[in-house]
C-alpha cells in the first residue's frame, strides 16, 4: 500500500481493532479474581496498545 488513500485505510483500521482488543481485554480483566496489582499492570499493558499505535500512525504521516 503505496498511496496515501491505502496508509489512511490501514492505519484507521489498526487503531481501531487495537481499541477494541484494548476494550476487550479490560471487560475480561474486570471479572478476573487477579490481585489488584496485577489487575493494575494488565490494565496498563491494555491501554498502551492503542496509544503507541496512535503514534506509530502519527510517525508514518509525518513528513
Amino acid at each position: 500500500m503505496k498511496t496515501r488513500m491505502g496508509k489512511i485505510i490501514l492505519s484507521a483500521a489498526a487503531l481501531i481493532f487495537s481499541i477494541l482488543a484494548a476494550c476487550i481485554g479490560m471487560g475480561l480483566l474486570a471479572d478476573s479474581g487477579l490481585t489488584f496489582v496485577m489487575r493494575l499492570l494488565c490494565g496498563l499493558c491494555f491501554m498502551w496498545v492503542p496509544i503507541f499505535v496512535a503514534a506509530m500512525i502519527a510517525t508514518l504521516f509525518r513528513k
